[in-house]
This record gives C-alpha cells, sequence and structure tokens, in this order.
C-alpha cells in the first residue's frame, strides 16, 4: 500500500480535495488571501508528509490566519489596482505620443508593479508558516523575493502560463483548475517555498510542519550576538588556562 503508484493517487486524491476547497472558500473574492494561505499551509503539510488530513489542515489554517491574511489580501488588491491603473495611464499617454518623460514613468510604474508581484508570491505561504505581524510579513517577502529571485521569477512565469490558460481557454481551465490544478500547483510551489524557508527554521525543526516567527534581521543579529557570546567564552577559557 506505500508504493510509488498509490501514493501518487493519494496525492492526486489529495490535490482535488484542496483545489475545490480553495476555490469553495475563495468565491466570496475578498476571501482569497486567507484561502491562498490555507492552500500553501495544507499544501507545505503534504510536502513534509502530511498526506491525508489535507482537509483539516486548509480549514484550520483558514480559521486561524482569516483576518491577518484577509488584510493582507486587501493591501495586495489595492496596491495591484492603483499600479495597474497607472501603468495603463502612462500607457495610454505614451500611444498619444508622449516623449522621454511619459517612457521614464512608464517603467517606473512597470517595475513598481511587479515589485508587487514579488513581494505577494511570498507573502501568503510566509503567513501559512510564520507567525508575525503583518509588517514583518511584508517586509520578509520582499527580502526573499529578492533573496530567492530565480524561484520568484519562476513562480511569476507559472502564475503568468496560469492566466494565459484562463484567457485562451477559460472552459478547460475552469474545469482543470477547479477539479485538481489549482491544488497541484499548490504543492509544487510549495515546495519550493519549503526550500526557501529552510534556512530560517530551527535545525531541530526544519522538517516539520509547525509554525515559527520568522524576523530575518533579529535572526541575522542573533547569529551576530552567539558569535560574540563564544569569542567572549573563548577568551575566559585562555585566561583560566594561562
Amino acid at each position: 500500500y506505500d508504493n510509488m503508484f498509490v501514493r501518487l493517487l493519494n496525492r492526486l486524491g489529495d490535490a482535488m480535495i484542496l483545489s475545490i476547497l480553495f476555490v469553495v472558500c475563495s468565491l466570496p473574492i475578498f476571501t482569497i488571501g486567507a484561502s491562498v494561505t490555507a492552500l500553501y499551509y495544507a499544501a507545505m503539510k503534504g510536502v513534509k508528509g502530511g498526506d491525508g488530513y489535507v482537509a483539516k489542515y486548509f480549514m484550520k489554517s483558514f480559521k486561524d490566519n482569516f483576518k491577518q491574511s484577509t488584510i493582507i489580501w486587501l493591501i495586495c488588491l489595492v496596491a495591484f489596482f492603483i499600479l495597474g491603473v497607472d501603468v495603463w495611464y502612462w500607457f495610454e499617454q505614451r500611444q498619444a505620443g508622449g516623449g522621454m518623460m511619459i517612457w521614464a514613468m512608464q517603467i517606473i510604474s512597470v517595475i513598481m508593479l511587479s515589485v508587487a508581484v514579488m513581494v505577494a508570491i511570498y507573502v501568503f505561504p510566509l503567513q501559512a508558516k510564520f507567525d508575525n505581524t503583518i509588517k514583518v510579513q511584508f517586509r520578509n517577502a520582499f527580502l526573499l523575493s529578492i533573496k530567492y529571485f530565480p524561484t520568484t521569477l519562476l513562480i511569476a512565469l507559472s502564475m503568468a502560463i496560469i492566466v494565459w490558460c484562463f484567457y485562451y481557454a477559460i472552459l478547460v481551465s475552469i474545469v482543470g483548475y477547479v477539479l485538481v490544478g489549482f491544488g497541484l500547483v499548490g504543492y509544487i510551489f510549495a515546495f519550493f517555498m519549503l526550500r526557501c524557508f529552510k534556512p530560517y527554521l530551527p535545525e531541530e525543526e526544519a522538517d516539520s510542519g509547525d509554525d515559527w516567527s520568522l524576523d530575518m534581521e533579529e535572526s541575522e543579529s542573533a547569529q551576530v550576538e552567539d558569535v560574540e557570546e563564544e569569542k567572549e567564552l573563548s577568551e575566559e577559557n585562555e585566561d583560566i588556562v594561562e
């Protein structure tokens, strides 16, 4: 019962459950953030070996992270709307015969929108895995998106492909992604996110599914303090030996 084929069928079944739960819980629109967070949480648990309980994991995360995930989603939605309108406006100005200043403003708008997308890629998995304030989640999302830029680019391209599928074959895409697609994508993205998060987890808990508080600046300063303490201890030991 533990051979590769049976495990593959189990994972496919879990992906179907996750896809349906994700779509159902995202229908009110403003709950999309909580749904994405719950999808990542359940998928991360599945990647770490927690198959068979995805519905339980999903609903637990949806309930626990609902408030903060919803606020994060609304912030992202407002940012996407403003920056998207900004890009469209400067594009229209350029089409009307704008000069170099219009070109520069359009490039700046595109860069800002790209940064917003990069941050959004990481902020929801961070919310699923780590317990932090909204401000810290956004800051860490920005830092991770830069540090792991190849992963960021890969996920962004994957999302673009998904959007392209819905644009050119909306009926097939709706059926495919609702039934199993969103769950499979969640597992794939969760795998990459866990690889990015692993250096920031305690060594003894790196392979567990527990939630941890992550502050990248505090983590780095703590490592510096540990080094300084080791130096002080070594100096004290040398004095004792003398």
